[in-house]
């Protein structure tokens, strides 16, 4: 068994996150073992979080990056590029992690011989103001175990509810990234990279202990409005997934690949509802005639009905189920 200490890299992305930075490098700085480096991106913060970074008193290797605004993804990809550790592990500069972080994920990665992707379990919390915020999302994985295939893993991951795509939530190996795995430049990049990076990978370690808090503010990418880079964001995820779907190579895992794009397209179409923004009718189409899905072809559909007619389905779809109850 290779006993070396493994090393880990942390990539932070930042933009307009100066009432939060301190917090989670200082979850970062109590680390009962240091990353072998922190790679941190200002992706062209309004405020003063680019000053913060540079005056915070980094106990661990750290280099810090300012670039104009060109979005989470693409601070992240070029964090990739200049990193040099092991392990890969993309946080947020607005959340926070338990102090025994990086100990204890070396201590997996000796243990379970180098495993390619360590996926583990968070906790949310609520900033000060954001009790109001309708936001209810869990994070906990609610398994354990190794995994030798994409569909085992993606399987006990259905099963209990643990397939968060957050990649705060998982430390892979920096070789699965060295080809064209990037962050797409769009929203909902977490959930576009996630399949191709467990698909590149052939083993996983899930533990259920939690080591993440995910802080739930006004004004994060998760609680923001609705705007069409939201619509634009899930059109690729779409087109991804459909491109997946159709691949041979992953054919074990095609039930779980259509279930989530059952999901996406009705998330991609309320929102395009949302933003008054015109559903792309040949994306669409393409859904319907790759996936071939009665349940795909109800989810259009349904969406495509006028509101009215679409409540009044509602309404009856709900009568029905209390008095199945």
């Amino acid at each position: 068994m290779d006993m070396r200490e493994p090393t880990i890299s942390v990539v932070i992305p930042a933009y307009n996150v100066a009432p939060y930075i301190d917090a989670a490098l200082n979850s970062l700085a109590q680390q009962t073992v240091r990353p072998h480096e922190v790679i941190i991106v200002d992706d062209g913060s309004e405020d003063d979080t680019w000053q913060r970074m540079c005056a915070f008193p980094h106990p661990y290797r750290v280099e810090l990056i300012s670039t104009d605004n060109q979005g989470q993804g693409r601070a992240r990809n070029l964090a990739i590029a200049r990193s040099s550790g092991e392990y890969l592990y993309f946080f947020d500069a607005d959340d926070l992690l338990e102090p025994d972080f990086i100990e204890k994920m070396q201590e997996i990665i000796i243990s379970r011989q180098y495993p390619d992707i360590i996926f583990f379990s968070g906790d949310a919390f609520f900033d000060e103001g954001a009790q109001g915020v309708d936001f209810v999302r869990t994070y906990r994985r609610g398994c354990a175990g190794e995994y030798l295939t994409a569909a085992g893993l993606l399987a006990a991951f259905e099963r209990h509810g643990g397939g968060s795509c957050s990649p705060c939530l998982y430390l892979s190996q920096r070789r699965l990234w060295s080809g064209k795995l990037r962050f797409k430049a769009y929203y909902h990049e977490d959930e576009e990279v996630f399949y191709p990076l467990i698909f590149a990978a052939e083993r996983y370690v899930v533990v259920d202990e939690v080591f993440f808090q995910r802080r739930i503010r006004q004004g994060s990418t998760m609680t923001m409005s609705k705007n069409r880079k939201h619509v634009r964001g899930l059109h690729v995820l779409l087109e991804s997934l459909l491109a997946l779907y159709r691949d041979p190579a992953y054919r074990d895992c095609r039930r779980h690949i259509r279930k989530r794009a059952i999901q996406y397209t009705g998330q991609y179409m309320n929102v395009c509802r949302d933003v008054r923004e015109p559903y792309d009718m040949s994306l669409l189409l393409s859904l319907i005639l790759g996936f071939r899905n009665r349940w795909m072809c109800l989810k259009i559909a349904f969406h495509t009905l006028n509101g009215s007619l679409r409540a009044t389905i509602k309404r009856h779809l709900n009568r029905r189920r209390l008095v199945s109850h």
